[in-house]
């Protein structure tokens, strides 16, 4: 098979998984724009580095691992940071994200008692349960997205959930974790 044959194959693969990458890009962010532009620059790295990826049946948590790497180098400023400009006026890159379509769908899908209870959570508890529960990692994927020993994700996921249970227990909200 060609090289050119093998990346387009690589490529077709990786596109499946954009939801995925869509997804967490806009949770690391939290800015629609920049949310994009490191899908891109993870896509862009990930077939940079094809030949990395050892078993095609796990590319959606190696894609989560490089865009996690890609994240981090971004935020050390080893990406200049750009400015968008909205209505004439430029505004930080990092401003709150309009609503997309899946905001709208979270928005609509989560009460605001478990939307508070996931804000409320340290980050790295947070991404561990979202990439879990919603993205569905195994806990091997999530601790290579996370750069962490799968026994500190297993404790992550089970101090999120305690934590968000307790939150609406407290809160009255209807409970089924």
């Amino acid at each position: 098979m060609s090289h050119t044959r093998v990346k387009r194959g690589f490529i077709e693969r990786a596109l499946g998984h954009l939801p995925a990458l869509r997804r967490r890009g806009q949770r690391l962010t939290r800015n629609a724009a920049d949310a994009e532009d490191l899908v891109q620059d993870t896509l862009a790295r990930a077939l940079e580095r094809s030949g990395e990826l050892r078993d095609p049946e796990r590319m959606r948590g190696w894609l989560i691992s490089v865009q996690r790497t890609v994240h981090l180098n971004g935020r050390r400023g080893l990406r200049p940071k750009l400015e968008v400009l909205a209505g004439g006026l430029a505004a930080p890159a990092d401003a709150p994200a309009e609503a997309t379509p899946e905001t709208a769908l979270l928005d609509a899908t989560l009460s605001d008692e478990l939307a508070a209870a996931l804000d409320a959570l340290p980050r790295e508890w947070r991404e561990a349960l979202w990439l879990r529960e919603v993205e569905e990692l195994s806990y091997e994927e999530i601790a290579r997205a996370q750069g962490c020993p799968v026994g500190t994700v297993r404790s992550r996921l089970a101090r999120a959930r305690s934590a968000v249970h307790e939150r609406l227990v407290r809160e009255g909200e209807r409970v089924d974790l």
